[in-house]
């Protein structure tokens, strides 16, 4: 008998077969995930990761001024990143190839639990907005579950957990003066 759904341990809600993360609260569904960097399994080591994200040391010099940088947990240097409109963050796989991709595989992407098209980040104003892309194990801003396809502002410093991967995004608050309109 194959099961189609799994249980969630600590809210016992049903997720799909190949969810690692509880998509309602989080929760690992497993011990499958591994990492070459560290096993991931209980909210302790999660927490810990997500304070040496916030610990890490900011380059406020480097981060393009019309862009963002994105720390990982356990890289050892941020990503700097300018787009013009919008940014995918997921695992690239060669049918799905976009220039506006950022690859999350050298993070252990598959094994975190990043969908293929986990989700995206778009301009919008004077910042930036985060939209989950229905992913199978769910986005978390600042620690509050996402609504697929719904956009959310994403403040300079927000944490994002994406499956188990943990990001801070950084980028340059504008500072653009309305300009007055004359008649």
């Amino acid at each position: 008998m194959e099961l189609n759904e799994k249980f969630c341990p600590a809210c016992k809600n049903k997720n799909e077969r190949m969810a690692i993360v509880c998509i309602y609260c989080g929760e690992s569904l497993g011990d499958h995930y591994w990492s070459s960097r560290k096993i991931v399994g209980d909210t302790k080591v999660l927490e810990q990761i997500s304070a040496k994200i916030m610990n890490a040391p900011i380059e406020d010099s480097l981060i393009p001024n019309d862009g963002i940088a994105i720390y990982a947990a356990g890289a050892s240097k941020p990503i700097y990143l300018q787009f013009d409109k919008e940014l995918v963050l997921g695992r690239k796989v060669q049918e799905l190839a976009k220039d506006t991709l950022l690859d999350l595989s050298e993070f252990d992407g598959y094994q975190s639990g990043i969908s293929r098209e986990h989700a995206m980040i778009r301009r919008s104003g004077d910042g930036y907005e985060i939209i989950d892309l229905a992913s199978t194990n769910g986005s978390w801003l600042n620690n509050v579950r996402l609504t697929p396809n719904k956009p959310v502002p994403l403040a300079s410093g927000s944490q994002l957990r994406f499956g188990h991967l943990r990001l801070l995004v950084v980028y340059h608050c504008s500072t653009k003066k309305p300009t007055a309109q004359f008649d």
